[in-house]
This record gives C-alpha cells, sequence and structure tokens, in this order.
C-alpha cells in the first residue's frame, strides 16, 4: 500500500515540474493547495498501512503475541494465517530477511528462516564451512530453522557443486551454529515447513533409548523421520517410519560412523571376505534397528558408493 501511494505521489510530482507549460500556466496560488492534497495524500497512506499493521496484530491470539515479542521483539509482521490448529507468522527479521514463525495451539514449534548472506550465519558455522572442500560453492538458498526442544540451530546451505563424474550435482550442507557439520545430502530433502509439528513420540523414543543425548537437528527424507544425535561425542543419525510407538516400523534404525580401527566381529569379517575377497572399503558404520544390529562397509571411492550390509548375528 505504501510503494502504490508513494508511486502515485512520485509520478504526480514530477508532471508537475517536469512539463514545463503546466509549470508556467498554472497559477502560484495553487502551488501549496497542489502540496495540501499530496501532503493528504500521505498522510492517509501512513494512517491506513498503520491500520493495517494493526489489524494484522489484532488477529494474532494474545499468547501467540506475547511470546513473538519476547522471542523476536524487532520484527516486522508481514501477515498471520490460522490453519486448524496451526498459526503461521510471516515476518521480515532484524537483519532483513525473511521467516516464517509457527505455532501448534499457541505453543511456538519452528522458525524457518531464508538468510540472505553467507556473513549472517555464526562466526563458527563460517569458519567450517570455509574450512570445508566446499568452501568456493556459489549459494543458490541459504537456510536456518529453529525448533522446539533444540537448543541449536541448524544451517541448511544449497549450493551445486562437483560430485564424482557430474559437474553440477544438488549439495545440502547441514551444520550447526557452533559450527558442527552433520550432514551432506546429494539430494533434495523435504521442505522442513511441512513437518511443523514433530512427534513427541520420537523425542521420548530418543531420550530414553540414548540417554543424555542431544538432538542437534532434523530432516525428513523420502518420508523418514530423520534426527541429528549427539550421544556420547558420537553423531548419529536416528530414523523413524510412524509417528506412535504402535506404528509398524516406528523405529527405522540408527546409523552411525565408526573408526576403520574398530575390531569387526570374526563372522562378520569372514562373510565380507567370503562375498567380495577384494572388497576394501573406505568408510565403516554401526546400524542398530529393531531386526538385529549390523555393519555396513562402504567405499565412497566407488562412483556408486557401493557398500556391504552384514547382520551382527550372522553365521
Amino acid at each position: 500500500m505504501i510503494v502504490g501511494f508513494l508511486f502515485l505521489y512520485i509520478c504526480t510530482f514530477a508532471i508537475f515540474f517536469i512539463d514545463e507549460n503546466l509549470f508556467i500556466h498554472l497559477n502560484m496560488k495553487r502551488v501549496p493547495f497542489f502540496y495540501y492534497i499530496m501532503a493528504c495524500l500521505l498522510s492517509i497512506c501512513i494512517t491506513a498501512c498503520d491500520k493495517e499493521e494493526q489489524l494484522i496484530e489484532d488477529e494474532i491470539p494474545e499468547m501467540i503475541k506475547a511470546d513473538l515479542s519476547k522471542r523476536y521483539p524487532s520484527v516486522e509482521i508481514l501477515n498471520y494465517q490460522e490453519y486448524s490448529n496451526f498459526s503461521q507468522i510471516n515476518v521480515i527479521d532484524k537483519d532483513q530477511n525473511e521467516a516464517s514463525i509457527w505455532y501448534v495451539d499457541d505453543i511456538w514449534k519452528m522458525t524457518h528462516t531464508k538468510i540472505a548472506d553467507f556473513n549472517q550465519l555464526s562466526l563458527e558455522a563460517q569458519t567450517v564451512f570455509e574450512n570445508s572442500k566446499y568452501r568456493f560453492a556459489q549459494f543458490e538458498n541459504i537456510y536456518k530453522t529453529e525448533r522446539e526442544g533444540m537448543d541449536r540451530s541448524l544451517y541448511t546451505l544449497h549450493f551445486l557443486y562437483q560430485w564424482k563424474n557430474v559437474k553440477d550435482m544438488t549439495h545440502y550442507v547441514c551444520l550447526n551454529d557452533d559450527g558442527m557439520f552433520l550432514a551432506v545430502y546429494t539430494w533434495t530433502p523435504n521442505d522442513p515447513t511441512w513437518f511443523v509439528d514433530l512427534p513427541k513420540a520420537h523425542f521420548d523414543f530418543i531420550y530414553k533409548k540414548y540417554d543424555g543425548s542431544e538432538i542437534r537437528g532434523y530432516q525428513n527424507n523420502g518420508g523418514y523421520y530423520d534426527y541429528f544425535v549427539l550421544h556420547n561425542d558420537t553423531l548419529k543419525f536416528v530414523s523413524f517410519r510412524g509417528e506412535v510407538e504402535t506404528d509398524y516400523y516406528f523405529w527405522k534404525e540408527t546409523r552411525y560412523e565408526i573408526s576403520l580401527d574398530t575390531k569387526v566381529p570374526d563372522n562378520v569379517a569372514r562373510v565380507l571376505k567370503r562375498d567380495n575377497p577384494d572388497f576394501v572399503y573406505t568408510n565403516l558404520y554401526y546400524i542398530e534397528s529393531p531386526e538385529g544390529n549390523a555393519y555396513f562397509f562402504q567405499d565412497k571411492n566407488d562412483d556408486r558408493e557401493l557398500g556391504y550390509t552384514i547382520a551382527e548375528d550372522i553365521s
């Protein structure tokens, strides 16, 4: 609305002064009247916009409004929308970034921000990325996601980069605001705003199974709920298919990398040697799942990054 009125004002002002004939023939007594009209239009514009902003704020429930003013005191509210028990507030933050803030039953759940400049990331995150092999990447998008129940912000950096023999492969790098490097995806994860209210059962399961752990972030890949979990100084990827414990495949698996020096059980090593005696693996992972635990041997030097999954109790 402001832009429209300002445009009208500027155009009229320009016509008035640029058109020499109009200026010559204009009675000087009308000049003050012209300015008066312009001042009135501008005043109406400002008043209307102030009322519009006030109307938006009036739509926001008091509980949400109180949380918003405490959590983000300097944002500019663009609009407010309600969807069943969800509420979404679109804002411009103090750094002029667009952000969407989500509430469920008036409780804050998530804030998703599109970061305009790499330099707005925390110093720790910048340092880690600049020391990685992706330091010369040209960014397509950078996002910051904050969630209820997670103390750390999750940065997701999207860019195109060489991968194997593919010149411009999609990359999504995930890292925390303290510089912890979490994951690299060469595919596009699902939009986090599709998954605002994460199942409480996931958090309960993680904290029970991995006592003393810290949930560092979340991504949804192909419909699976994937959590980055720091447990005993090891980053673990905990994946769920269901939302409640009674769901089939509620907990899908937990996967984490272990040292290549790890002593693999003799029965597992024997099966690997039997199936492929010449196989050389560059990375070793341990997998926990409802069906039992297993080792995953992967060769990342291979173009297809092939590997072998062998059950821990195989005979």
